[in-house]
């Protein structure tokens, strides 16, 4: 394997640990009910961070797409 297929390996790699890790913080924000419904945890000023992690997981996932596919090439 040379330095640059290395380097793409630990990227994408890394990009998929992250991901799982931002949707884990995700799922925390939620809880369900008996019912099978979601509801936010808390109120306010925890919303922002919500959409922060929205938008890394779909920064995240971009990139990944991106690097999968000029592995793919």
């Amino acid at each position: 394997m040379s330095e640059l297929e290395a380097r793409k390996y630990t990227s994408i790699r890394n990009l998929r640990e992250e991901i799982r890790q931002d949707m884990r913080d995700f799922k925390l924000l939620y809880s369900e009910d008996r019912t099978g419904n979601y509801h936010f945890s808390h109120t306010g000023e925890v919303y922002w961070f919500l959409f922060y992690l929205g938008s890394q997981i779909n920064n995240n996932l971009s990139k990944l797409k991106e690097l999968v596919e000029q592995n793919n090439e």
